[in-house]
């Protein structure tokens, strides 16, 4: 820009920007004062200073700034990413306000990690104050013009937000790709799918957007279309492959679908993208660890806990995963200089629980648990038993009696330390229980189905595999095999137990009956007690329960 025109530009803005108040964070002083001294040449004239995070926090909670210029790097414990994301959890940032994060950074996962984040504005260093200038005039227009329908947008006021979107896209307005974009989020929110398909369509019409490709996939989505809301984001993906949150959406599709592995590839693809995202390696560990593969697992599950550490997404859930993931994983790592720091990890992780979350009734319950689990899986059986205990007298003296969805890891402590009737009874009250979550019922029927280690349900998952393709190919003799041989890893898994009994019966189709099948196919259905008429399987062990004591008098 020329040096005329921006003394121009900056005159013409000054009475502007006068009234306004801005903030400017970095460690370093030299940085802050050349920032505030650009601001001022704007005309910004109140112009506060910090070099912390907490200082950000801190000032943001005493007076309310139009303008925050944050570095990355701050002194302290918290980045200027974390600032952002803590700052709108705390409802400290009017919709109107301008949040521009400043940094050298050019490390890949930091920069996709602040554009995630969604700053206002990005400003690699070193920057001029006509650059500057440029970005903030363009915030503040945008801000000036879309006040009312962000505000709307901030307090989840959809239907009053849709009309007014639609009115300036009719008037062809300059932010109607915005409007269009938000459109999107408000049909969801209300359930407009007719309107929202129109509008995704009549762009798609003309061009492919991501935007459009991504707001059809959430609808089918929503609806619980995931084949089609997968395949919307499989094109999605081929077309711009930089969609990191449509990798996210399409991980959480296919884990409901059950396609697990696939649902790992996806977020691997995620991570080498953008790896600094604290909910995406949340999810990266749950589903290698279903996937039984610890490894994976304890890598995300790492990376979790110290994304978590000093912002606002640390959580006692983090720790507790750390800790069941070591115990699951420590065995098999070869190294004993290894193993041992990573046990030292998952003790200092609930030395950490109970320093942080040390008024929480409720934590010191969940880590006393975790702790027996921990302690029982390294064969320190006392150790574990007064964990236990522990945990026991914790719970029989909470106030409101013991949260629901917290029975399902109290049980799973139970069936662990060896007490299985007691967790037995627990976890079917909460299957049958007609006035809890779908969600928990779910947790507590799979644990009552496979009370294993993740690397027996994988070893047991690979096998079913093998057993299901020979049992395609009419081997019912290797099948069998096969089918037995995973039950050894996961003997209560209703499926493997009734594959084995369908494979059983068709051998005795085909040779006639066998004392040996039919006691196979008996003690296969006596192992599945604990299957309840809600059970996906109940009416196949019915069926089959029905076959047997037909053709085989088999009476159970």
């Amino acid at each position: 820009m020329d040096r005329a025109l921006f003394q121009n530009k900056a005159a013409q803005n000054s009475s502007i920007y006068s009234g306004l108040q801005a903030l400017v964070a970095d460690e370093f002083e030299n940085s802050r004062v050349s920032i505030r001294q650009m601001l001022q040449g704007l005309g910004i004239q109140h112009v506060d200073q910090t070099s912390s995070g907490k200082g950000v926090i801190e000032s943001c909670r005493a007076r309310p700034y139009d303008i925050i210029l944050c570095d990355f790097r701050l002194t302290g414990n918290k980045n200027g990413q974390q600032v952002l994301e803590e700052l709108r959890q705390l409802e400290l940032l009017k919709p109107t306000n301008i949040f521009i994060i400043v940094s050298a950074e050019t490390s890949r996962d930091v920069v996709m990690g602040i554009m995630e984040s969604q700053p206002d504005e990005y400003l690699s260093k070193p920057f001029t104050q006509a650059v500057l200038a440029r970005r903030l005039e363009r915030q503040f227009q945008q801000s000036q013009a879309l006040s009312k329908m962000k505000g709307m947008l901030s307090k989840k006021r959809y239907v009053e937000l849709i009309p007014e979107c639609t009115n300036h896209i009719k008037q062809e307005g300059r932010y109607s790709p915005w409007c269009k974009r938000t459109l999107v989020e408000a049909y969801l929110e209300t359930g407009k799918f007719t309107v929202l398909e129109q509008l995704c369509q009549a762009e798609l019409n003309v061009r492919d957007l991501d935007w459009a490709l991504l707001g059809l996939a959430k609808m089918e989505a929503k609806k619980g279309n995931l084949e089609a809301a997968i395949a919307m984001l499989e094109k999605l993906l081929r077309l711009f492959p930089q969609t990191i949150s449509a990798y996210d959406l399409l991980a959480d599709c296919l884990e409901k679908s059950g396609r697990l592995e696939e649902a790992q590839s996806v977020l691997g693809d995620a991570i080498k993208i953008s790896p600094r995202i604290h909910k995406r390696q949340k999810h990266m560990a749950t589903v290698s660890m279903a996937n039984g593969d610890a490894q994976t697992a304890l890598k995300a599950s790492q990376q979790t806990v110290r994304l978590g550490i000093n912002s606002i997404h640390e959580n006692p859930d983090d720790y507790i995963q750390l800790v069941d993931i070591v115990a699951e994983s420590a065995d098999s790592v070869e190294s004993s200089v290894d193993r041992k720091r990573l046990l030292s990890e998952a003790s200092q992780a609930l030395t950490v629980i109970g320093k942080r979350f040390a008024d929480d009734e409720t934590v010191k319950f969940r880590k006393s648990l975790a702790e027996s689990r921990f302690l029982a899986s390294q064969g320190q059986q006392r150790e574990a038993e007064k964990a236990l205990a522990s945990a026991k007298q914790i719970a029989s003296e909470l106030v409101d009696g013991l949260p629901q969805d917290l029975v399902v890891e109290y049980g799973k402590t139970l069936y662990g330390a060896g007490e299985h009737e007691q967790a037995e009874i627990m976890l079917a009250s909460l299957v049958n229980d007609h006035t809890i979550s779908d969600h928990l019922k779910q947790q507590a029927a799979d644990f009552l189905d496979e009370p294993v280690s993740s690397s027996a349900k994988a070893q047991a998952k690979e096998l079913n595999k093998e057993g299901l393709s020979s049992y395609s190919k009419k081997d019912y003799v290797i099948a069998i095999k096969q089918f037995k041989t995973a039950l050894e890893h996961s003997p209560r898994h209703p499926g493997l137990n009734l594959n084995l009994v369908q494979t059983c019966l068709k051998l005795m189709e085909e040779n006639g009956k066998n004392p040996h099948m039919v006691s196979e196919c008996t003690e296969a259905v006596q192992r599945l007690r604990h299957v309840t008429p809600t059970h996906k399987q109940y009416k196949r062990l019915t069926a089959l329960r029905e076959y047997l004591a037909k053709h085989y008098n088999v009476a159970f």
